[in-house]
């Protein structure tokens, strides 16, 4: 049994800080949160005395077979030999080093937004079964389009290894009924899907996408095997459609090219009726903003405009793209978040109790409550002051284990 005392807790519960208090943590779950004073003798005791404790953060939305590169400003899709030859290296050894990147920025959870599948998978189940260190994994496995569609006709275009392993394109409703049926058989944890006809590498060139009919399928049929369904798009007008068609959560929701960033009444309404998530992935948008200035300025609108609306907001990164790093990069989404007019306590619930929620794991993780996994990170500074203080971090424990420890026990 581990006991954190002298806490400073934001428990992610969108709740005020509370001082003084103690977490109980028996194996992997935490027993109990409150003043407590005595403890067994066998106890392992940690003081956080002067740190803040916070639930460990969650990325919605990320890459992890992505770039790791520190680069804001650099073009999506040019990748170099170094590049190539980093992610190889990184890939062969079970992504070593973007796991670590995610633990010592005190992300323990991550929801892959496509990834080189069964890899992913069996990745995921390693970790979980604690062969390896690293964030716990939630995984579509591959990303969804139609034929030629974003990302195989896009970024991936002509690397068949790539188009084979991390997508599925798909243009009739009974072959997306059985894919889906497949990857659930593949032990996937969602769906994901592409509903969008921007390219990213090109935005004055339209790539087709998938028909409305078809992404109605994959939500029927995910919803059916109880999975939920990520879905990416880039205009209001694409988030009303994927919203109808039954999408769970709005990736992005504004990309270059669109020709409006206003999510309209009807469609806000929509959202709130059904508990639709946005994932508003702010980092991406401001890692481009020399490029899209005006992209970056009107999602941060439309992100202030649906939070007062209610929607749910969940904290995702779109980490893997240039100057977007995992772990890093949650820092950031949750620094823009503020920008844009959320409080801080509020962007932390969006990392963290929403984000749970968001993944269907309300129940199991996001907060610091007797029951939940002991996900829980500690940092010197005080994030309701400088959101930028949940970088800060001092002690991460996942799972009930110490896996980064800047204290003294």
């Amino acid at each position: 049994m581990l006991a954190l005392t002298n806490v400073r807790l934001i428990d992610g519960t969108g709740h005020g800080p509370i001082e003084n208090m103690a977490i109980i943590i028996d194996g992997n779950r935490i027993k109990n949160v409150g003043p407590v004073t005595g403890y067994p003798e066998n106890m392992n005791v940690v003081d956080l005395r002067g740190l803040t404790v916070m639930p460990g953060l969650i990325d919605c939305h990320l890459h992890l077979g992505g770039l790791t590169r520190d680069q804001p400003g650099k073009a999506i899709g040019k990748v170099s030999f170094i590049d190539m030859a980093s992610f190889f290296w990184d890939y062969f050894r079970n992504y070593a080093h973007r796991r670590r990147l995610a633990i010592e920025n005190g992300v323990t959870t991550i929801r892959s937004a496509g990834d080189h599948y069964p890899h992913i998978i069996r990745l995921r189940d390693k970790i979980a079964a604690g062969k390896l260190s690293g964030p716990r994994i939630f995984a579509p496995g591959p990303t969804i389009t139609t034929p030629g569609g974003h990302p195989a006709g896009t970024i991936y275009r002509g690397n068949r290894y790539i188009i084979e392993n991390a997508t599925r394109q798909i243009a009739e409703v009974s072959s997306a009924r059985e894919e889906v049926r497949r990857l659930v058989e593949g032990g996937v944890d969602c769906i994901k899907a592409i509903y969008s006809d921007i390219n990213p590498m090109d935005i004055t060139h339209k790539v087709p996408k998938l028909s409305l009919d078809v992404l109605e399928a994959l939500a029927d049929e995910a919803h059916q095997y109880n999975l939920r369904l990520m879905v990416h798009t880039g205009t209001p007008q694409e988030s009303m459609d994927a919203v109808k068609a039954g999408a769970d959560s709005i990736e992005h929701g504004i990309l270059p090219g669109a020709n409006s960033f206003d999510f309209s009444d009807d469609l806000i309404k929509m959202m709130l009726d059904r508990g639709t998530y946005f994932v508003p992935t702010l980092a991406i948008a401001w890692a481009n903003k020399d490029a899209y200035p005006d992209l970056f300025a009107g999602l941060k609108t439309t992100l202030k405009k649906l939070h007062d609306a209610g929607v749910n907001i969940a904290a995702g990164t779109d980490s893997g793209t240039p100057g977007v790093v995992i772990g890093k990069g949650l820092h950031k989404e949750l620094e823009l978040m503020v920008e844009a007019g959320i409080s801080p306590m509020e962007a932390i619930t969006a990392g963290t109790r929403n984000a749970a929620d968001n993944l269907g794991k309300a129940n199991e993780l996001g907060t610091i409550e007797s029951g939940k996994l002991a996900d829980i990170i500690a940092v010197s500074g005080d994030p309701l002051k400088d959101i930028r203080g949940t970088g800060e971090i001092k002690l991460v424990i996942k799972d009930g284990k110490i896996l980064v420890n800047g204290v003294s026990t």
